[in-house]
């Protein structure tokens, strides 16, 4: 799965990749390490507006949420989405239906890598692109105390490549990253469901990615890590006999 990414880009560098605006007065700042259980912010770009990079709360509220706790609890559930059942769950399918396609622009991800009752960090990012696109669906939920559409975005993923099976050797999937073809299909073309579940299938190659293990600053609680610092390189003893990890 994918609970944890970055976006280490300033706001110019968004909208040249995108060719899309950010907000007036956004002010983006690089981040360093964002965890989806705090329901950040991020810059999305949607089907519907392509032209626009709209800041949307990652966790995705479905439409049939009925109150406010129903989608307090219910965002921390889908966080990340199956792609291969998006036009089966109640949660995603409306929007899959709709064609509610979003680009989740990312310049890596955060994985953990298990030995034994041990976790270890891991940074993963693309060789061939600065900034990629990994596939996400978005909807809008209408808040029933206030009536304003409050949009929401959901990360798709799908079964990992071997770096990233090799990596996150405990579930084995990774985020539907899409390579520049793909990122073109999901925003702009009339998918069927076929179309979109083909595209989604396809993994990322392991052959343009890039790992290596980093320091467990990123789970501290004692130390902020939205910074540079949790990004570096980090060894561990426990990885040296086992090179596939590392790419």
């Amino acid at each position: 799965m994918c609970y944890h990414k970055s976006l280490n880009a300033t706001g110019p560098e968004l909208e040249t990749r995108y060719e899309a605006q950010l907000p007036p007065g956004a002010n983006f700042q690089p981040i360093y390490h964002a965890n989806a259980y705090n329901l950040p912010a991020w810059p999305i770009v949607t089907r519907q507006e392509p032209g626009k990079l709209q800041l949307i709360h990652w966790g995705l509220i479905p439409r049939w949420a009925k109150t406010r706790d129903d989608a307090a609890d219910v965002r921390l559930k889908t966080i990340n989405a199956r792609s291969e059942t998006i036009y089966e769950k109640p949660s995603y399918r409306t929007a899959a239906q709709k064609g509610q396609r979003c680009l989740i622009p990312v310049t890596g991800f955060y994985e953990w890598h298990t030995v034994g009752s041990k976790k270890f960090p891991f940074y993963i990012s693309t060789t061939d692109q600065k900034i990629t696109s990994i596939a996400g669906l978005w909807d809008e939920w209408p808040d029933p105390e206030t009536g304003e559409l409050i949009p929401t975005y959901t990360l798709l993923t799908t079964e990992a490549n071997p770096l990233l099976a090799a990596i996150h050797n405990t579930k084995k999937r990774m985020p539907c990253v899409l390579t520049p073809e793909a990122e073109h299909a999901w925003l702009h073309d009339d998918l069927t469901e076929t179309d979109a579940l083909a595209l989604l299938a396809a993994p990322y190659s392991a052959s343009r990615m890039h790992s290596y293990s980093i320091s467990k600053l990123i789970t501290s609680r004692n130390e902020p890590s939205d910074v540079p610092a949790v990004m570096e390189p980090a060894t561990y003893p426990e990885l040296s006999k086992n090179p596939q990890l590392f790419a």
